[in-house]
């Protein structure tokens, strides 16, 4: 008998011990824990403040990125059909500065490739590859330009720091 009440009695007792019952009431703790008082403040924000801080954030971004400078070189070759010489090297020195742009646009943006072959009699009778560029290009510059033997060639600079490729490329 006094096993059973010594086995109860423990048995109680660990019960209460890994219960977490610790003999206080729920009003005894609330009356021992300190009262916490959240205060919420209301203000009222416009949409350009927003947009302010939304932008400042993004140039705090930005500002840690690296400056990377991209590098190209167009070149166009002046037509054979041209009332002089000049007209023949303004012609070329105008492709070359397009070939650049191009190129600059492929660098940032991609090209867009659509293919389409035609197949008859198990042989191929037609393939056709276009690309494509679309993008906005600004700022580069032609820090070299040379003409020789009907070629005219460019060098084209883009220098683009943190702020202005978030500033292009954030969509």
């Amino acid at each position: 008998m006094k096993k059973i009440v010594y086995m109860v009695t423990v048995s109680i007792g660990a019960l209460l011990v890994f219960s977490g019952c610790n003999g206080i009431t729920p009003q005894q703790q609330r009356a021992q824990k300190p009262e916490v008082i959240q205060k919420v403040i209301i203000q009222k924000v416009s949409k350009e403040q927003i947009a302010k801080v939304i932008r400042d954030e993004r140039l705090a971004q930005a500002t840690s990125m690296p400056e990377k400078q991209f590098v190209v070189y167009g070149e166009g070759i002046a037509p054979m059909n041209t009332i002089s010489p000049a007209q023949a090297i303004a012609l070329a020195k105008r492709a070359a500065v397009t070939d650049g742009y191009r190129q600059l646009g492929e660098k940032l943006y991609g090209i867009r490739v659509n293919a389409k072959e035609t197949v008859k009699d198990a042989a191929l009778k037609d393939s056709r590859i276009e690309t494509q560029v679309n993008g906005l290009i600004k700022n580069a510059t032609i820090t070299e330009s040379k003409y020789k033997d009907g070629l005219f060639t460019v060098r084209m600079e883009l220098d683009m720091n943190g702020a202005r490729w978030k500033e292009i490329f954030s969509y």
